[in-house]
């Protein structure tokens, strides 16, 4: 009979450990860059209005587009009415929202959120 309690103390104190433990909320909005010592500057800022401004040194001439952005799955999709601007539009975010990834064709882009 003791072993039985002692077991049930053990577990409601493993499980009320736990049970109150903060959840970490994160969100995608934020800065998504290179590093700061990179040439290139791409800089992906999504701002919580549901809009964003993207920058990439790059190529040739430089973009410079801002627009609206929407979450689909783990994509962002970035929605622009600047005609002729070709950039990256999907970006997959990581799980732990950390990491912003976009192909176009044969180029590949990796960026880091950057520090808040």
């Amino acid at each position: 009979m003791m072993r039985l309690l002692k077991s049930t103390l053990f577990v409601g104190f493993v499980f009320g450990a736990f049970a109150f433990t903060p959840v970490a909320s994160k969100s995608v909005v934020g800065v998504y860059g290179v590093c700061d010592d990179n040439p290139s500057q791409v800089r992906l800022e999504l701002k919580s209005d549901n809009t964003f401004e993207y920058i990439d040194n790059s190529v040739t001439p430089k973009l410079n587009v801002s627009g609206n952005w929407e979450l689909t799955n783990e994509h962002v999709v970035l929605l622009s009415s600047q005609q002729g601007a070709i950039f990256h539009r999907k970006w997959k975010i990581s799980e732990d929202w950390e990491v912003a990834k976009a192909r176009k064709g044969m180029t590949f882009y990796t960026l880091r959120r950057q520090g808040e």
